[in-house]
């Protein structure tokens, strides 16, 4: 009787864990290049200089944010205005962060983690959403619109988004092939 009583639990979570995925998967809308560029109020290369706890005011309530302060280092696409502030752009994402035990470094906390996570120091290609009117932002299609800038085996630069390119590139591209790639499609 006992062995009756388990197969449909079994079954039951099976087809709830599919369905889970199968919704997780379907929340996020699915961009080529061109539907990145054309979502994106900016596209950039930048370091990550500093990651912050902050706080929106939004509905009547207040949401966790994560900010971020980048160096500009490469400007793609967008307005980044005049002089000195033209080479930072900070980024306001829901979020939250916890300080590392004994080192007072934040990190972002796992149960929250809907954004990407960008790490300070690193080297990126993003492409940001315009500021909502609370002042958040995301990259745009979540985790396709950031791109690791990294150093091959031959020490080429190279990028790849959270996807590795899935539907972009085949695999890692080049840093000049990307930028390369987006020029080509701003109109």
């Amino acid at each position: 009787m006992k062995r009756l009583m388990i197969r449909p639990a079994i079954w039951l979570g099976m087809a709830l864990a599919m369905f889970t995925y199968t919704a997780s998967a379907a929340m996020v809308q699915k961009f080529d290049l061109g539907g990145l560029v054309g979502n994106a109020d900016k596209v950039f290369r930048g370091t990550v200089l500093s990651k912050e706890p902050g706080v929106v005011s939004a509905g009547g309530g207040e949401l966790a944010t994560v900010v971020y302060t980048l160096r500009v280092d490469d400007a793609i696409k967008g307005d980044f205005g005049q002089g000195k502030a033209a080479s930072l752009v900070t980024l306001q994402m829901v979020g939250d962060l916890k300080s590392e035990p004994g080192n007072g470094q934040f990190e972002r906390l796992a149960s929250f983690n809907i954004n990407p996570d960008l790490d300070v120091g690193g080297d990126y290609v993003l492409f940001t959403t315009a500021p909502s009117s609370v002042g958040l932002s995301t990259t745009v299609g979540l985790n396709q619109g950031l791109f690791r800038v990294f150093a091959n085996a031959q020490g080429r630069e190279m990028t790849a988004n959270g996807l590795d390119n899935s539907g972009l590139f085949q695999g890692a591209v080049e840093y000049a092939e990307l930028v390369s790639a987006i020029k080509a499609e701003i109109k």
